[in-house]
Parts: structure tokens; sequence; C-alpha cells
């Protein structure tokens, strides 16, 4: 879930920045037009860990055990002040700079109160300096990313790689949509494995970007795909950097970390496809056809989190897994009968395993 935190709206990854700069679109836009997929998303792992969590006979927390709301504002509610100034100023139009000046000035009025709200003076010298270097560490940071992505742009530029690059993707995908999509997903994961998603965002459209733009995707389309393919490499084996901070901390073996963080994250794999092919998902179009493209691309997430956490009212054996992940398929194809069939084969393994649920509990047959 946290990989999604640089598609989600209102405050996305740098990378969404840059592109506001690229595609000459207010960020406002941008951040609209990556809501849609970035709950989609969310809604994905959310029903992935419910079906995996009913397979495993796992219960919810307790009323004692859930943390009180009044606390955890009173103590998080800091965080809240900023986040909010800055939202609030990118959607009323203005530029990131003027919104993170405003969410940055203020912060300083927190600095006075301690973690019960009141006012404490004696910490603030030492708020102050940490703030000072941890600000002066992430702009370096960021700079030292832009600087690096503009050497590798204007290597890119000078030796004609990416003119190269496009080509060789027009060659083998043959004009194939799909198969540029595929290329330029994988261009963009293998350069997230290697550098920050805000440099793989900005070399992989450069050089996948006009290739998708020319076969018929829409340019905010375009560089939303790449961007969330970079993004995606965080949880993409063999690096996978964030499985292996995820398998760290929970004390668990990578690799079967890495086979179930795929299991999650593979319908959020199919999004980025999704919304190339249909740019409704990304408000390009009609409310009925956003509306239908929403409801169709729900439940194909439902179906393939069932099918990949084997669970759907009872425990699924392997054939109306495989069923579910096939009827899961036919939803994001485009084509009404396709749908359709993708309907009727989710509703088939519905009604089944409700039957078995209600007779045994336990696990459904082969059907």
């Amino acid at each position: 879930a946290s990989t999604g935190g640089q598609i989600m709206p209102p405050i996305m990854g740098a990378g969404a920045f840059v592109m506001a700069e690229l595609v000459q679109t207010p960020y406002l836009k941008i951040a609209l037009s990556a809501t849609l997929p970035a709950i989609l998303y969310f809604f994905a792992v959310g029903m992935g860990i419910h079906f995996y969590s009913r397979r495993e006979g796992y219960s919810g927390m307790s009323a004692h055990e859930i943390p009180n709301w009044g606390e955890t504002l009173k103590v998080s509610g800091f965080f809240l002040i900023p986040f909010i100034m800055l939202a609030y100023w990118l959607f009323r139009g203005y530029t990131p700079q003027y919104a993170a000046f405003w969410a940055a000035l203020s912060t300083f009025p927190l600095a006075f109160l301690n973690e019960n709200w009141r006012l404490d003076h004696r910490q603030i010298l030492g708020k102050f300096k940490n703030a000072i270097q941890h600000g002066a560490r992430q702009a370096a940071l960021i700079a030292s990313i832009c600087a690096s992505a503009q050497v590798i742009i204007a290597t890119i530029g000078f030796t004609g790689l990416g003119v190269k690059v496009s080509s060789n993707i027009l060659a083998f995908s043959q004009d194939s949509l799909f198969m540029a999509l595929i290329l330029t997903g994988l261009t963009s994961i293998i350069l997230g494995m290697e550098v920050p998603t805000t440099a793989a965002y900005i070399v992989a459209v450069i050089v996948g970007g006009p290739v998708l733009i020319e076969l018929g995707v829409h340019p905010l389309a375009a560089h939303l795909f790449v961007f969330y393919m970079a993004i995606l490499s965080a949880v993409t084996p063999p690096v996978c950097g964030a499985i292996f901070i995820a398998a760290g901390m929970a004390e668990a073996n990578w690799v079967e970390t890495a086979k179930f963080g795929l299991k999650l994250s593979f319908a959020a794999f199919l999004l980025p496809f999704l919304f190339a092919h249909d740019p409704s998902l990304i408000l390009i179009g009609s409310p009925i056809a956003v509306i239908m493209s929403v409801a169709r691309a729900a439940l194909a997430l439902v179906l393939l989190s069932a099918g990949f956490m084997g669970y759907l009212n009872a425990v699924l054996g392997m054939p109306s897994r495989f069923a579910l992940v096939l009827g899961g398929i036919m939803l994001l194809v485009p084509g009404l009968w396709v749908n359709v069939g993708g309907i009727l084969t989710g509703f088939f393994i519905w009604h089944i395993s409700s039957r078995k649920a209600q007779g045994s509990g336990h696990k459904v047959g082969d059907i």
C-alpha cells in the first residue's frame, strides 16, 4: 500500500510535478486524472488482504484494541495542518511552489506546541534546527535526482539513444499498442530498479512516451502509464526494494514476501494498461463512460483478487481460482460480450462457492 502513496492525490510523488511541466498541464488536472486509478489501486490491495484474511480465518480487531480517534488526532493532528494547506492552495489552482510555501509557513506556529498541543518554548530552537537540517537534506536529494536526470536526458539527446530506443520499440511492437505498452512498461520498471522514480519516469517517458502517443494513447495517459510502471518497480522482483524492507521488518523470507506481494499488486500492474486503452478512467470522456469504466474495473479487480488469494465465500480450488482470474481478465478486455462472459464467470463461481460455504464451510471442489 505504501508504494501507492506516490500515485495518490492530492500530494503525489515528485514525478507528478515534473509531469506537469513536461505535459504542460496544471498539476491540479494531473491530480484529478490520477484519482480514480489510485483509488482502484488501493481497492485492489484492500480486497486482496480481505480475501487472504478470510481464507486464513483471521478476525478483525476487538473494540478495545482499536486506537482511540481522539488520542490519535491529538498525537498526529500536527501533520494534517500543512497537508490541508498544501491541498487547499493546489486545488485553488496555485502553483506547487506557492502551495508549498504556505504549507511550510503553516508549520511555524506548530513549533511552539508540544505533543499535548500546549505552548512549550523550550524546544523551539531544537525543532528549528532539526527542521532546517532535514529540509536541507531533502532539498539536496531532490536536486541530485534532477541533476542526474538532466545528465541522462542530455546524453540521450546527444547520442540519439532516445530515437534508437523508440525506433526499436516500434519495430518490435510492429504497430501493436499492447506490445508497445509492454516494452515501455518493462523499460520503466527496469529503470525504476536502478534510479529514483522521478529519474526513471523522465528517461522512460522520453524514449517510450512518443511511441505510445504515436500509436493513439492520450498524451496524459501515456505519461501516467510510464509514471505508474516506474513506481511499481519497488515491488517487482528481483530488486523489489520495498519488498526487501517489508521482509526485514516482518522478519520473513524475502522470496515468499515477494511472491505474496506480486499476488497483491498483480491487479495494480493491469491498471496502467487499462487507462492507456480507456482514458475515461483518467476522467477523459463522458460521465457515463467514466462510471461504466470504473464499475467494470472494480468488478475485475474483485475477481482477480479473489482468484489470486483463493477465497470467495469459501476457500477455492485451483479450477475455481483460474476461472475467476480468467473472468477478471475478460472484464478488462474491451468488448461487450467478452465483458458479459467475465461477469457470468464471476457470478457462477460466486454462486457455487456460496452453496459450498453453506454446506460445509470448507474447500470448493473442482468445477
